[in-house]
């Protein structure tokens, strides 16, 4: 990465006025550490493009004006997908109105890089994983590409030694590959690359199932020592987010601190 321009992109994205938590300046080192997280993907990051390995650019987006965190979920920028910081650990409560670190997705960063599923390219690219063969037979099919069916598998190995008390919490999964566009936004999930996992919906929390007047009243079921083992392998949880969904995990190695 270019020095001098990564310290003027920062410095103009800095400037943006951001009502709430969505509109922090972005953290400092975070477009180094997106070049870093994607190491086969990504070259450097110029200006305010973003270079691929392959020599296509795409654009950060640091020089729109600020938009409302809805807007943004409807149409994140790259820019706008790194303004929010994942925090590894116990939650410390709540989080705050709007704090979805991880929600904020550039479709066509991901699709880029995983593939588009609603044109069959990314399915070629993926393959199964035994859930957690001790204790059940169920397959879940996730990408080989960023290793994340790798990751998977080390993942259910740690899971799998925990105790039948935890894995309640995860036995069946809710299933990993859907091509399929999230439900409030309209835009493509992260379970369209073959990326995430949804464990057992039995004992996990959504905000939209929440009966609600104004904002949204936290809840959450699911045992830190199982989000931890996830968290280690640089899956996000969806249990930190506003907008939770306790079951979610998704690989997303560039929003942790």
């Amino acid at each position: 990465m270019r020095s001098l321009d990564r310290r003027a992109l920062l410095a103009g994205l800095a400037t943006l006025p951001m009502a709430g938590p969505a509109r922090a300046a972005l953290p400092e080192g975070r477009l180094g550490k997106l070049v870093a997280s994607y190491p086969d993907h990504l070259a450097d990051v110029i200006e305010d493009m973003l270079v691929w390995r392959d020599g296509a650019r795409m654009a950060i987006g640091a020089d729109r004006p600020p938009r409302g965190f809805e807007e943004m979920l409807r149409s994140a920028t790259i820019a706008d997908q790194l303004r929010q910081t994942y925090e590894r650990g116990p939650p410390a409560g709540a989080p705050p109105r709007d704090q979805s670190p991880g929600r904020l997705r550039n479709t066509a960063f991901f699709v880029k890089m995983y593939g588009d599923c609603t044109k069959g390219a990314v399915t070629p690219r993926m393959r199964p994983v035994a859930w957690l063969p001790r204790t059940t037979r169920q397959m879940v099919q996730l990408t080989e590409v960023n290793g994340v069916a790798t990751r998977m598998e080390s993942i259910v190995g740690q899971l799998d030694r925990l105790p039948d008390r935890l894995k309640a919490f995860l036995v069946p999964s809710a299933g990993t590959y859907n091509c399929r566009a999230v439900a409030d936004t309209g835009v493509a999930s992260m379970h369209g690359y073959g990326a995430a996992i949804d464990i057992n919906v039995a004992h996990s929390d959504y905000w939209a199932w929440a009966n609600r007047r104004g904002a949204i009243a936290y809840r959450n079921r699911i045992p830190f020592e199982i989000v931890e083992i996830f968290e280690a392998a640089d899956f996000i949880w969806g249990g930190k987010w506003y907008h939770f969904d306790t079951m979610h995990f998704e690989y997303r190695p560039e929003m942790f601190a």
